[in-house]
This record gives C-alpha cells, structure tokens and sequence, in this order.
C-alpha cells in the first residue's frame, strides 16, 4: 500500500475512532440507509466550489475523511439495519436484482 493511501486509511481510522466517542453514537444502530446516506452527503458536499469560490484542499480533504468514516460507521451497521428490517437479506437481493433490472 503507498504511504499516501496507508496514511489516508489512518486519518479515516482515527476519524471513525472519534465520531464513535461523540455522545450519541449509542444510537447509531436506529439509523436507516436514508439516514446513513444522508450524514455522508453532508460532508460530501461540505467543500465543494460555490458561486466560483474554490474548495480550500485541506478542508475539501477533512469533509471526504469524515464522510468515509461516515460511511464505515453504516458498513459497521449492516447487521442491525438488517435486522430491523431497512435492509432486505444477503438471500433476498438476488430477487430484488432481478425486479430492477426489468
């Protein structure tokens, strides 16, 4: 791995670390798809170029960090999204394929 990317991987890990300790993260397991997309895309689009003003690169750089850590939060919650049934099972997406691809 480039020490660039195994440096990134480790600003991601440490942000992870850091949201998990925020008051709140308790009740991570009740959000849904929607609500797990929704948290990304608020950092996602945090530093993006607005009326001409471009994104300054490091803060452009923090937004993505958090929205990945945001996203391994909802990958870390699969099994409980699942279970709650705002994911269909592993079994079942094969079907679902199917419908959609018609």
């Amino acid at each position: 791995m480039s020490s660039r990317r195994e440096h990134l991987m480790n600003l991601i890990l440490e942000e992870r670390a850091r949201q998990f300790n925020l008051p709140g993260s308790e009740f991570d397991a009740r959000n849904t798809p929607n609500d797990w997309v929704a948290i990304a895309m608020h950092y996602l689009g945090e530093e993006v170029r607005r009326g001409g003003a471009m994104p300054d690169e490091k803060a452009f750089e923090r937004g993505l960090i958090k929205a990945a850590a945001v996203i391994m939060a909802a990958l870390e919650n699969i099994p409980s999204m699942t279970e709650k049934s705002h994911l269909c099972p592993s079994n079942q997406d094969s079907a679902r394929s199917d419908a959609w691809a018609k």
